[in-house]
């Protein structure tokens, strides 16, 4: 059954319970009141609440990981946190809540595959907060705009690695002095590609991706489609084009050799050329196996990391958006543990990718 059916199914039926769904290692959950969402999960980062304030201009950085550390220590609700420190108001809170919602649902209508599971009446203890809630029939109608919407995005920008050239001359107005608008323009003229502005902005692929057609549409962005290169920093012997079989098969060699930095850098590759069970299922295995000892090497409080290269020598280095992402967050002040809480990454890409630059000696403790 498809997503948006399975929607509708639960909404004409008013149902209340908990609704699980699966793609890969990607895992939602939302909580179902009489057909409305009342709360909604997911694992990855940039679905987490603090991503959305962070995006929508609510708190920064620095004030999130002031009140993750509120959070840790107290064990209140993020939400309630920023409410009684008065970053945000109840009614912002509320809305960014109901965002939060719709997109982590909304994402899952572009599954071509997964699972799910309907547990009805099912509603686990929520933490006190501010109520927010949105009907689920109105996902379905939002569903039809948002396949219609990324078919224009998609020929619009065909991939992750393009750049864009702003013409200021065809926009309507300005960008209001510290808007959303005036930091995209900027990453925009710093040669940024999109998916290293969506990292930097904290935004899912839709709130971006929505924003720039609104500025393509005016005339406003040239796009300069660079096809995307998937490098192997691991030498297989296999020559310039291994298949994704013998990427996954030197993947497990390496896996139990108990090389897991390599093991790890092969099944991600394979599961970014060919989204599969087998690859999925490596990639999970070996980051149970190695998410452990990574925070253990690299993990401590006040443990912060500092750049050994020059500007220059940096910006040669052939790094993927995620990676040039983090590397923008090291100054010497931040602790990794900062940096990978805030980063819009999974904690083990977050730690592998730092891990890497501590190899090739690129960073270091101070």
């Amino acid at each position: 059954m498809p997503l948006k059916d399975l929607v509708v199914y639960l909404a004409n039926r008013q149902a209340t319970g908990t609704l699980t769904l699966e793609h890969g290692n990607v895992v939602k959950q939302a909580v179902l009141d009489q057909g409305n969402v009342v709360n909604a999960s997911s694992n990855l980062p940039n679905e987490y609440l603090g991503q959305f304030l962070i995006n929508l201009g609510h708190i920064n950085e620095e004030q999130f990981n002031r009140a993750w550390e509120t959070q840790r220590e107290t064990r209140i609700y993020l939400g309630r946190i920023l409410l009684m420190i008065g970053l945000v108001t109840e009614e912002n809170l509320r809305a960014v809540l109901q965002v939060k919602f719709r997109e982590t649902l909304l994402e899952a209508f572009d599954w071509q595959d997964g699972s799910f599971a309907f547990e009805a009446e099912l509603k686990p203890n929520m933490p006190e907060g501010v109520a927010a809630s949105v009907p689920l029939i109105e996902l379905h109608k939002e569903s039809d705009f948002r396949v219609q919407a990324w078919q224009h995005f998609r020929r619009a920008f065909p991939r992750g690695s393009c750049t864009l050239t702003l013409k200021r001359e065809n926009l309507e107005e300005p960008p209001r002095k510290g808007s959303i608008e005036e930091k995209v323009f900027q990453f925009i003229e710093a040669g940024m590609t999109l998916e290293e502005i969506g990292l930097r902005l904290h935004a899912t692929d839709f709130f971006l991706y929505n924003r720039l057609y609104a500025l393509y549409r005016l005339g406003a962005l040239i796009v300069h489609d660079k096809a995307e290169e998937f490098d192997i920093d691991v030498d297989l012997g296999l020559g310039d084009s291994p298949s994704v079989e013998q990427i996954l098969e030197h993947a497990r060699a390496f896996l139990a050799q108990g090389n897991l930095r390599d093991a790890w850098s092969l099944a991600r590759r394979a599961n970014q050329l060919m989204p599969g069970p087998d690859a999925a299922q490596l990639l999970k295995k070996i980051e149970v196996a190695w998410l452990p000892q990574l925070k253990v090497d690299l993990v401590a409080p006040g443990r912060a990391l500092v750049l050994l290269l020059n500007a220059s020598e940096l910006s040669a280095l052939p790094l993927s958006a995620p990676e040039r992402y983090l590397m923008s967050r090291i100054d010497g002040r931040r602790t990794v543990e900062g940096i990978i809480r805030v980063a819009p990454l999974k904690e083990l890409e977050a730690l592998a990718f730092l891990d890497r630059f501590l190899a090739q000696e690129w960073v270091d403790f101070v």
